[in-house]
């Protein structure tokens, strides 16, 4: 029949209307970005704005400190210096995430150490950090893939010990929480970010780190301002080590107010949103919705399923063909860090299950904008396509 027919094929689609948008900024927004430019006060040097942020922001994770920066990447790379992490170390980071966990390290003339990953988490295996820990190692990248928390137990008991800094990467999971506890906490400094469609966003681009470590926050507050040191009543231009301009604007961090206050409603309905889909696609053969582990609590940035090898799918003909029946989809991380172009200088790393989660994972939407009524119809096309191409 031609309502089975694909839509890649010439069928009709399941859906012709646009998917919700993510962000969904309002008039809150907008005017608290016009308070700011009508101010005059447009930086953290000449306005208030950006430490009320982190103020809200370190109290919002019941962190000491919080350093807002202008992007995850630039927290990420901030937090390293600040580490004094250099040529000769190495980092092991996970082989399955964005590339901006990694990049940071050759910012700094170190060497990254590619692990492995969970199966079922997708986020860093400690058996596999476990293997690769040598004399040379100085941090530990632990990412909150997609809004999962990593295994923050076992990798606090191989790091501490040997004196390895952990590093959270919570670009992807502000709110999940790893046994009662907020992620970015447990870590030597959390890093956070706030590009334009994440589950907050400060205007589109922006990042902060967290930490408890009163010396640690105050040197990233200096890294962040081109190593400047301590101010007391005026600026004395008076540089202790080399830093960087990694500062959020006041426009950032005002929108990132608006936003912040908002988080637990966002969080509720991104959990909702998943919960939903899990329900209608858990008797699909040919696809396995996202796992949770008992000790955590997901954020959901991304709603990440594994279209099983069983099935006999092709994975981009999957999405090809989804995508086509009208409803948003991509493949997840096709490209594992250890296989990145950039990285070719470090030598191949053997990382079995990221190489294959390469070719197996998908993503969907849940963002707090999207309606029972459109999970429908992305279950609608999930469930037209698969048996066509299986």
């Amino acid at each position: 029949m031609m309502a089975d027919t694909l839509a890649i094929n010439g069928g009709t689609k399941v859906r012709e209307t646009p998917f919700p948008p993510w962000p969904a900024l309002d008039d809150r927004d907008v005017e608290a970005v016009a308070a700011v430019l009508r101010s005059g006060g447009l930086t953290q040097l000449t306005a208030g704005t950006v430490a009320e942020f982190e103020n809200e922001f370190a109290s919002w994770h019941g962190s000491e400190h919080a350093i807002a920066t202008s992007s995850g990447t630039t927290a990420i790379h901030m937090a390293l210096t600040a580490l004094d992490i250099g040529t000769g170390d190495e980092i092991i980071v996970p082989a399955h995430t964005f590339i901006a966990s990694a990049t940071p390290i050759l910012h700094q003339n170190a060497t990254p150490v590619f692990a492995d990953v969970d199966e079922r988490t997708f986020c860093i295996s400690p058996d596999s950090v476990e293997e690769r820990v040598t004399a040379r190692t100085k941090a530990i990248i632990a990412v909150h893939l997609n809004g999962h928390p990593a295994d923050l137990v076992a990798l606090q008991e191989i790091a501490e010990p040997r004196g390895i800094a952990l590093i959270e990467d919570a670009a992807q999971a502000h709110g999940a929480q790893y046994k009662n506890r907020k992620v970015g906490t447990a870590g030597a400094v959390g890093c956070f970010s706030f590009w334009e469609d994440k589950i907050i966003t400060t205007g589109g681009e922006g990042g902060c780190a967290i930490t408890g470590d009163d010396a640690l926050a105050e040197r990233m507050r200096r890294i962040r301002h081109h190593g400047e040191g301590p101010v007391e009543g005026q600026r004395a231009y008076y540089h202790l080590e080399l830093g960087y301009n990694y500062r959020m604007t006041s426009m950032q961090a005002a929108t990132g107010l608006v936003q912040l206050r908002q988080l637990d409603d966002y969080l509720g309905a991104r959990r909702r949103n998943a919960d939903y889909l899990t329900e209608h696609l858990g008797d699909i053969d040919a696809v396995e919705p996202p796992f949770v582990a008992e000790h955590a609590v997901h954020s959901y940035y991304k709603y990440i399923c594994r279209l099983r090898p069983e099935a006999g799918i092709d994975i981009s003909e999957f999405v090809r063909a989804v995508a086509a029946e009208g409803t948003p989809i991509s493949r997840r991380y096709p490209t594992p860090l250890s296989k990145q172009p950039v990285f070719r200088d470090f030598g191949a790393a053997h990382c079995p299950t990221a190489d294959r989660l390469a070719n197996e994972l998908f993503t969907l939407l849940v963002h707090p904008t999207v309606t029972n009524s459109d999970l429908d119809d992305v279950v609608e096309a999930v469930r037209k396509v698969t048996p066509a191409l299986g």
